[in-house]
């Protein structure tokens, strides 16, 4: 077993949530970090993210629309000024749409 510490972020976000683009996204067929069942966006579709820790905006979701990754990669930026923080582990971010 190999444990490591990460850092995340909660955010809710209710307004992606109801974004025609997002949701083209969210029900893509690709695998994804989701509770979220296929059709419209519930309560239950809270969707986790991986930010690259270098936080020049790759990671493991950045094929969703482009302006919400980008306010995503902001948010952890904002949070996590210094990339050393993150001891090189993908910054797990928790979208919730409540």
């Amino acid at each position: 077993m190999k444990i490591e510490q990460g850092v995340s972020l909660r955010i809710s976000t209710p307004e992606f949530f109801k974004d025609p683009e997002f949701i083209k996204w969210l029900n893509n067929g690709d695998r994804k970090f989701t509770w979220h069942d296929a059709g419209h966006p519930d309560e239950w579709s809270d969707v986790v993210v991986g930010v690259d820790p270098s936080l020049n905006g790759e990671g493991t979701d950045s094929d969703m629309p482009e302006q919400i990754w980008n306010q995503i990669v902001q948010a952890c930026r904002d949070h996590y000024k210094n990339p050393a923080i993150t001891n090189g582990v993908h910054i797990l971010v928790w979208l919730t749409p409540v």
